[in-house]
């Protein structure tokens, strides 16, 4: 059974890494994001012609970019690797939770 501030270490690392994910400049899959791999991922979902999306490449982006979709399979995994016990990983997660405070507390911060 996971504790309190287990699940607190869990959610706010899964929270980071969608975001990273989804969102970063860096590797963001959000055409928001204006990364180099967001306009390659949104070129690769159309059809050989560009004129519409293709319906499973088309999927496959959704999937990428949805925070909702994206972030339930990032939070299953960071469940799974802390439930595996391993502290190495337990660690690395504590690092994304440590980051996920940081970016909450960035986007309130008005300076």
């Amino acid at each position: 059974m996971t504790e309190p501030w287990q699940f607190v270490v869990i959610a706010l690392a899964a929270f980071r890494l969608t975001r990273f994910f989804t969102l970063d400049s860096l590797i963001g899959a959000n055409l928001d994001s204006g990364s180099k791999f967001s306009i390659a991922l949104d070129a690769w979902a159309f059809d050989p012609e560009g004129t519409e999306r293709g319906w499973l490449r088309g999927k496959i982006g959704d999937l990428l970019v949805c925070t909702y979709c994206i972030g339930f399979w990032i939070s299953l995994g960071c469940w799974w690797l802390w439930d595996r016990d391993f502290q190495h990983v337990r660690e690395g997660l504590l690092v994304f939770a440590i980051a996920g405070v940081q970016a909450l507390l960035s986007k309130y911060d008005r300076h």
